[in-house]
């Protein structure tokens, strides 16, 4: 068995990161999206004029969820209906915002781990993992709402990346430097390897989102289950179908992100690949953690 104050590190954060993720998707979730029925008939958003001006929509009718969509966006567009400039654009904030999060994760952690005193200190100290899990979902919460309000967004975006780089170095503690290098390094390859796969895909992959937020549902339920019965198969079964899930959620973030997001919601497509990443790296730390054990 593991001990219980590992344990209850690791699920406590397990919780916040995974709560984050939930919280967050209710956001891409208000988004309606075409299906394939639709493309099939030849169905799509209005143009600019149907729904600035009220003209009856061939092709969505007035008052549809669809149309009061693009009613609210018209103005703003989607990422891949927009020119060349502000897609790369976009790309090039979104990435270097997402590049500045995981850097300082990185560096925050790293600091954590090699700086004498520290690690024992923050094992004894439970209060630490709640304070920075739960702030971290108190200024989340905020960035939800001022997602667009500028430079509160990026404010609170650097708040909050400080306050999960703190709660994932207090879970790295837990674990011997080789395991902690070798689960960032398959992560850099599965989130390289999900990016290539999903841009060169033509599969609509938002149908499938439904089903993953229910897989998430299932994580926070069994996430409970681990700490009752302190099971090494269940904690490896768990972080194996942990590691999948958000896997899946990389690839459905990246495609959202490519094709449905508007420019104007870069904070909300950092935070989702940010907490994809992240959560993939640490049920890979768990599967490698069991697994040397073994």
């Amino acid at each position: 068995m593991r001990p219980l104050r590992q344990t209850s590190f690791c699920s406590v954060s397990n919780f916040g990161l995974i709560f984050a993720s939930l919280l967050f998707r209710f956001k891409m979730a208000t988004i309606p999206l075409m299906s394939d029925q639709d493309l099939e008939e030849g169905l799509g958003l209005p143009d600019y004029d149907d729904a600035t001006k009220g003209n009856k929509s061939k092709r969505a009718p007035r008052g549809s969820q669809l149309y009061r969509f693009a009613e609210n966006t018209a103005s703003m567009g989607m990422v891949a209906q927009a020119n060349i400039a502000i897609r790369l654009g976009f790309l090039r904030k979104v990435f270097g915002i997402l590049s500045f999060q995981l850097i300082s994760t990185i560096v925050l952690s790293t600091a954590l781990y090699v700086t004498p005193g520290v690690r024992g200190f923050v094992q004894q100290q439970p209060w630490i993992m709640l304070v920075t899990c739960f702030g971290s979902i108190g200024v989340l919460i905020a960035m939800f709402v001022n997602a667009r309000t500028v430079p509160l967004n990026y404010i609170l975006l650097t708040i909050w990346t400080i306050m999960q780089a703190l709660t994932v170095g207090s879970v790295v503690l837990f674990y011997d430097v080789e395991i902690v290098i070798q689960a960032a390094v398959l992560t850099a390859v599965a989130v390289t390897g999900l990016f290539i796969f999903t841009l060169q895909s033509k599969r609509d992959f938002q149908k499938h989102y439904a089903l993953l937020f229910s897989c998430t549902a299932i994580l926070l339920v069994g996430m409970f289950l681990q700490v009752v019965f302190m099971s090494r198969t269940f904690d490896l079964i768990m972080a194996i179908f942990g590691a999948i899930v958000f896997a899946a959620y990389l690839v459905i973030d990246i495609d959202f992100i490519m094709h449905h997001s508007s420019p104007e919601d870069y904070i909300i497509a950092c935070i989702n690949l940010y907490l994809d990443i992240i959560n993939l790296f640490l049920r890979l730390l768990q599967i490698l953690n069991e697994l040397n054990r073994n």
